[in-house]
């Protein structure tokens, strides 16, 4: 399924925490508690001024969002070989975006010389594991939920498994 990503503006906020907020809903149907009702909108806005949240678009409707970092201590320690994958949400009615948008950040951590693309989820959302597993990501670890992580006051005490995968160049030999 073929999107377009491109950085997040102020005025996408409203969107974005629309997006998250129907992905938390969706998922909480399927009895998975991810992320809170509504998300936190300081913590999209540390995201966008650091110009690493990102608006998935299918022609001119926002169809998902995501978060890419190059740093991320509070999860990975002090790593410069990896992006790190965070708050990848689809909207419903374009579902089957995420593998496109997974595919995107792959190629913009190459482009910016790194080796890894890391991401966290919860250790008991089984589903997504396997969604991650079956893109070719590895299970690395697993870490207790930060107190004052977004996370904790949709959770309380939580897990996180730890996954990366390895990339090359697109068209090199793996």
């Amino acid at each position: 399924m073929r999107a377009d990503v491109r950085h997040a503006t102020h005025n996408d906020i409203p969107g974005i925490v629309e997006v998250l907020g129907e992905a938390s809903a969706w998922l909480r149907t399927r009895g998975i508690v991810q992320w809170p009702d509504q998300f936190p909108a300081q913590v999209l806005l540390a995201s966008l001024a650091e110009q690493e949240l990102y608006v998935v678009l299918r022609g001119d409707r926002m169809a998902g969002t995501v978060t890419l970092q190059w740093s991320d201590p509070m999860f990975w320690g002090d790593r410069n070989d990896a992006g790190f994958l965070h708050r990848l949400a689809i909207s419903r009615q374009h579902a089957g975006a995420g593998r496109f948008v997974v595919s995107w950040a792959e190629d913009q951590v190459v482009a910016h010389g790194r080796r890894f693309l890391c991401l966290d989820t919860l250790s008991s959302n089984v589903r997504l594991r396997q969604y991650y597993e079956d893109l070719g990501f590895s299970a690395v670890g697993e870490m207790t939920g930060p107190v004052g992580h977004p996370h904790t006051a949709a959770h309380g005490a939580w897990k996180a498994a730890l996954y990366e995968k390895l990339l090359t160049p697109r068209g090199a030999a793996r």
